[in-house]
């Protein structure tokens, strides 16, 4: 796990690792900020080339694709603690996968969640959701960066919110806009870090 008073030298695996873990989260972050972009001007513009076609669910797919990268590459001290987090990742792209492959699955779960393959969708984005938060709840234990813990809780209000049916889908657009602009000042604030930060002590590994 990373830890700020240990600085190992860094070998050429560890740098492209913490590379691969900070653009995942890059990544999911510029995808959060396209998923709040189509929802608020993708209904008013359905012509615009940004939001047509099968933009919408590249940016998707590229979402969970860097949080399963990330996971990946997370450096957790306790072994249950990162194959939690590596778990909740994989099994909710596993979901997403066979619901894609299999059920005509829409790329938006988390908003167009009727019926029973919506909610089998919604369940497998609450999972790598989790996986996600995990990430910004180990960065905000070793580091700080305590919009991690905001919006992995806030994720999983979301999440389970909407699942169960309480959430309209402008609350539903609220909370995934509160929730990108954290993980962007996450984002930001992640990168500012030295590499070695996520490294750690070696040894403990």
């Amino acid at each position: 796990m990373g830890d700020p008073n240990i600085k190992e030298e860094l070998t050429t695996y560890d740098k492209i690792s913490v590379t691969l873990y900070r653009g995942g989260i890059v990544f999911s972050a510029l995808s959060l900020v396209y998923a709040v972009a189509y929802f608020y001007f993708g209904a008013k513009d359905s012509t615009s080339p940004i939001f047509t076609g099968s933009l919408p669910f590249i940016v998707f797919w590229i979402f969970i694709i860097c949080v399963d990268i990330s996971v990946s590459f997370l450096h957790l001290y306790s072994k249950q603690v990162l194959r939690i987090i590596q778990g909740c990742a994989a099994i909710g792209t596993l979901i997403l996968l066979t619901g894609f492959l299999f059920f005509n699955f829409s790329p938006a779960p988390i908003f167009y969640s009727e019926g029973f393959i919506g909610k089998i969708g919604l369940a497998g984005l609450g999972f790598v959701a989790a996986g996600f938060a995990g990430i910004g709840a180990k960065e905000a234990f070793c580091f700080k960066l305590n919009e991690g813990y905001a919006y992995g809780i806030l994720s999983a209000l979301l999440v389970i919110g909407h699942f169960i049916g309480i959430y309209t889908l402008q609350i539903a657009l609220g909370f995934l806009t509160v929730i990108t602009v954290l993980v962007v000042v996450f984002t930001i604030r992640k990168l500012l870090l030295p590499l070695h930060y996520d490294i750690g002590d070696k040894s403990r590994y």
